[in-house]
């Protein structure tokens, strides 16, 4: 069944999860996705990358992770948590990057009290006395993101990268797909204006102008 739009967009913002089935994902990331293991990775050092076109911006506490545990025996967890935009000068100036014009790359990560939280939980639900463990997924999305401009009919470009302690580097999820077209897969063609609002006060974002 189609996703409604509005998730349609959150979901295509950032990521749809760790799992690799999604068609946007390009094969060259594959290798360095499969290595992540939620039942080791390290939640603090989780970042989660989106380059958009200068007139869309996620907004402060729009950007969302979720994590859900399915136990084998049944039943299921789930947290979800708002992350942060990075701030930190000497971690923003060490991002790879190639500049291209009209292009606003901004860059997220768990709290420190949501990464510890998180592996608390972790450590109740996933993590078994035995050793084993029980599947999880993670989920990435932008539910609150706004225009300070006229979109007009022209593409909107976007770019999502993934950086765990697992893969050290910008893993790249989707590359320049068109939020246009790929709304589109999900069965509709929506009015962007109405489900990408006007900002009201747009607010200088963190990240740079530059883009993985």
């Amino acid at each position: 069944m189609p996703l409604p739009p509005r998730t349609a967009i959150a979901a295509l913002l950032v990521a749809t999860g760790l799992a690799a089935g999604c068609s946007h994902v390009p094969l060259s990331s594959l290798p360095a996705l499969s290595r992540i293991d939620l039942k080791t990775t390290r939640f603090a050092d989780l970042r989660a990358g989106v380059s958009l076109p200068e007139e869309i911006r996620p907004l402060p506490g729009g950007v969302t992770m979720t994590v859900t545990v399915q136990p084998r025996q049944g039943g299921r967890h789930e947290r979800s948590y708002a992350l942060e935009q990075v701030s930190d000068p000497a971690e923003l100036a060490a991002l790879p990057s190639v500049t291209r014009p009209g292009r606003r790359f901004t860059v997220f990560r768990l709290s420190a009290t949501d990464a510890a939280n998180l592996t608390a939980f972790r450590e109740e639900h996933m993590l078994n006395p035995d050793g084993s463990g029980n599947p999880g997924s993670l989920a990435l999305n932008a539910r609150k993101i706004c225009r300070t401009g006229d979109l007009g009919g022209r593409p909107i470009p976007m770019s999502t990268y993934l950086k765990t302690s697992e893969t050290r580097d910008y893993v790249t999820l989707t590359s320049d797909i068109d939020l246009r077209e790929a709304i589109k897969e999900t069965g509709g063609a929506p009015d962007l204006a109405s489900l990408l609002p006007a900002c009201d006060a747009p607010a200088a974002l963190s990240g740079s102008r530059a883009v993985p």
